[in-house]
């Protein structure tokens, strides 16, 4: 159970980066990046490197809970017949 909650606080983040990203993107003047950069260039940059970050950490919660599935699977194999050959 604990591991589900953890793959589900990190898909949230993984979301919210990538939001955080879109949303410099689409209004680099916005009142958010005019007070955290100092010019609308670097909000494109940042908003790039987030959305970036946001998918790839997408990917690792998605990697992790497909490894974690397929091992309960092989651990529950023995009790299904088959083995734990696929």
């Amino acid at each position: 159970m604990p591991n589900r909650i953890f793959a589900i606080v990190n898909a949230l983040m993984a979301l919210s980066y990538s939001i955080i990203g879109v949303m410099l993107v689409l209004y680099p003047e916005s009142a958010f990046a005019q007070m955290m950069l100092p010019s609308y260039k670097w909000a494109y940059a940042l908003g790039a490197v987030l959305i970036v970050y946001g998918l790839f950490r997408a990917w690792r919660v998605y990697q992790k809970n497909r490894d974690e599935d397929e091992e309960d699977d092989e651990e529950y194999s023995y009790y299904d017949g088959s083995n734990g050959s696929k």
